[in-house]
């Protein structure tokens, strides 16, 4: 919709009256222009976001349903925990109706579901994730209101001139007109246009004259270009697209909650780490004491007091180094959440008690299934070999004349000051038949042995794609598995290690076993229990990642997520035809 005004400046000897005067101007000029600058007042740049939020979200929701089987909240706002705007100053974080501390404050302690609750609300690529969905919803609709589109114009204009015998000459004219267009998959398109307009010269209305039409038309290519789906090939392919992206987020909100949740067991994996290697130096330091009051009673060797010495030094040599690392990983944790570094948080260290590694949904060849039919990247690849088909058939197409069909059907209205009474009576029918073939093909000769070109590399790109996803749902299955049996064998091992240590300190005390026995038995101890943790924290991690990739991870508004049964399927944009 347009909507112009142009007034001209004018200018006129002082003390001569124009023809406002004689109340001769206003009573046509004056009320257009107010009405036009209302219409253009009432339409805000807020009432046009809504517009476009309106449309976007509805084409996010119908894909939703498509692509998902059902219609999910969908919001581009961004509302990070954060109260205040003050720079400089640290700003009080609400989560659930209670404050996160900043700065040297008690920490809060934040459960998994919190930090994921979070990071759905703080994480800045999920944010910029949906800003590129909802970009993409936008452009569709665009393109789904240029397929019907309607628009219309309003326009007025006024003029005062002088000449040199000083004659004033006024003159304005304005005109309304409104359209409407569709477009059809044969290659037609459809118009239905009415108009109004008039022109005065602002001396009364016996000198207005008011003009008016109504037409129809109706043009339709017969051969290149017809019958076949090519003119909705654009919009087909948006519609599809929009679909995969939806997919495609889904999935990343999948990627999101996992990688949070992995990263989230990460840090409480070093502060484990932090709590063994605490553990183990008070162990060593009363063996340590014990060692030395043997040595010092002469039942020992004074070597091996000191190795047991040497043992401290090192066990407090990794705790400077386990706690740095648990430091850094808390940090980057925060940044990752779109907390401050300075947020006075830990994590619940009961969230790594309840870990248990859960069972293999399914079977590789299953898993496999699963991918070819689930994956978006392998539906996008499936969705270029289809197009790169279907723009083979167009540039064959394009060998074909250009015969169009036009008709047309028009009316005015009854002159000079009767336009709402249209003479249908002495309208206007047309009818064109036009024909338009090139002798010199080569242009098009070029595009179709490219297009065949881009197709069989389509095809053999699909055939590599799909095999790469085979060998990596191979590998991801073998580590799932490997991980699976790497905690069953780490676990195993601290049981051993610890019977090992009761052992060794028993024998200690009835002289059967040495210093370096006991400092042995204790290093397997420690070293079992970090493997142990290490190694149940990526099995529940592979575990997950694996899910994610397969889509059977549903995360809900909070961030929280559980495990699907089913994946969500897109099958219809596996085949090659639309």
């Amino acid at each position: 919709m347009r909507l112009s005004v142009k007034v001209m400046r004018i200018s006129r000897p002082a003390g001569e009256a124009g023809p406002a005067a004689k109340g001769s101007v206003g009573w046509a000029f004056g009320p257009t222009c107010c009405v036009l600058m209302l219409f253009a007042a009432g339409c805000t740049p807020a009432q046009y976001a809504r517009q476009a939020d309106g449309a976007a979200y509805g084409l996010v929701k119908e894909k939703q349903v498509l692509a998902l089987g059902e219609g999910r909240a969908f919001d581009i706002t961004y509302r990070p925990f954060r109260a205040g705007e003050a720079k400089d100053l640290p700003q009080e974080i609400l989560l659930r109706g209670k404050p996160i501390p900043v700065g040297e404050e008690s920490p809060r302690t934040l459960s998994l579901d919190e930090c994921l609750e979070i990071a759905v609300r703080n994480g800045r690529r999920f944010q910029t994730r949906k800003e590129q969905l909802y970009t993409q919803a936008l452009e569709l609709a665009s393109l789904r209101h240029d397929w019907s589109l309607v628009s219309g114009n309003l326009s007025s204009d006024a003029s005062y001139r002088r000449n040199e015998e000083g004659i004033t000459i006024w003159d304005g004219s304005g005109q309304a007109n409104l359209s409407f267009a569709q477009r059809f998959a044969t290659g037609g398109v459809a118009t239905l246009a009415a108009g109004l307009d008039f022109a005065t010269d602002f001396l009364g209305i016996k000198s207005t004259t008011f003009g008016s039409f109504l037409e129809a038309n109706l043009t339709q290519p017969l051969w290149r270009g017809a019958w076949r789906g090519f003119a909705y090939e654009g919009l087909y392919r948006a519609e599809r697209d929009l679909a995969l992206g939806v997919l495609d987020y889904d999935r990343f909100t999948q990627t999101l909650a996992v990688d949070t949740a992995a990263a989230y067991y990460r840090v409480l994996q070093q502060g484990d780490e932090l709590e063994n290697e605490t553990e183990n130096l008070k162990r060593l330091e009363q063996t340590a004491k014990l060692v030395k009051a043997k040595a010092d009673a002469g039942i020992v060797s004074p070597v091996e007091a000191d190795l047991a010495g040497q043992d401290v030094l090192v066990a407090q040599a990794r705790i400077e180094v386990a706690r740095q690392g648990f430091q850094n990983a808390m940090d980057e944790f925060k940044l990752g959440l779109g907390l401050p570094i300075a947020a006075s948080v830990e994590l619940d260290k009961q969230e790594l008690e309840r870990l248990e590694p859960l069972p293999f949904p399914f079977e590789v060849g299953k898993a496999i299934e699963v991918a070819f039919r689930a994956r978006p990247d392998v539906l996008t690849r499936y969705a270029a070999l289809r197009d790169a088909g279907r723009d083979v058939e167009i540039a064959a197409d394009a060998f074909n004349p250009q015969l169009d069909l036009a008709l047309g059907i028009s009316a005015l209205g009854r002159p000079p000051r009767r336009p709402f009474e249209v003479q249908f009576h002495r309208r206007v029918q047309t009818a064109e038949l036009s024909f338009d073939y090139s002798l010199d093909q080569t242009d098009n000769r070029d595009n179709f042995r490219r297009t065949v070109i881009a197709h069989e590399r389509a095809r053999r790109e699909l055939e590599e794609f799909m095999d790469n996803v085979r060998l990596e749902v191979r590998r991801s299955y073998r580590a799932l598995v490997q991980s699976k049996n790497t905690y069953e064998i780490q676990k195993t091992s601290v049981a051993q290690a610890t019977r090992r240590v009761k052992l060794v300190m028993l024998e200690q005390k009835v002289g059967r076993a040495a210093t370096r026995d006991v400092l042995e038995a204790e290093e397997s101890l420690r070293s079992s229990k970090i493997a142990r943790t290490g190694a149940l924290v990526d099995y529940v991690t592979t575990r997950l990642k694996f899910l994610a990739t397969l889509g059977m991870i549903s995360v809900d508004e909070q961030g929280r997520f559980h495990e699907r049964k089913q994946p969500s399927y897109l099958d219809r944009y596996r085949g090659d035809a639309p």
